[in-house]
């Protein structure tokens, strides 16, 4: 599914909650969307063991972190920054030393031969 679907779908989910908040919180509720996106922006995601895991989770959600938007650093994983002129030779030298690439859904990619 890509970016555009999953935004205007939960952009729709969203304003269908919304509708549901009594006017006078509007802005409570709007608060504390912009507060989860910014403490995940300064909040480092917990190690993958972590019984932190799932409120970390909640807190991207709440906060919008979706697409784009979404945070790089996950609980128990790791980004390594190339060029992406040498984006396939990265894949291939960390998976020769038998270290899983993975992919957006954080599963392991076959490996590149």
């Amino acid at each position: 599914m890509n970016t555009a679907a999953k935004f205007g779908g939960l952009g729709t989910i969203i304003g269908l909650m919304l509708g549901y908040v009594p006017v006078q919180y509007d802005l409570y509720v709007a608060l504390f969307i912009i507060a989860c996106g910014a403490a995940t922006a300064m909040i480092p995601p917990p190690h993958a063991g972590s019984k932190w895991v799932w409120a970390y989770q909640l807190m991207t959600t709440i906060g919008l972190n979706i697409g784009w938007a979404e945070n790089r650093l996950k609980p128990g994983v790791s980004a390594l920054r190339v060029s992406r002129d040498d984006k396939p030779a990265a894949k291939e030298a960390v998976q020769a030393q038998g270290i899983p690439v993975l992919n957006k859904k954080g599963k392991p990619e076959a490996a590149a031969h």
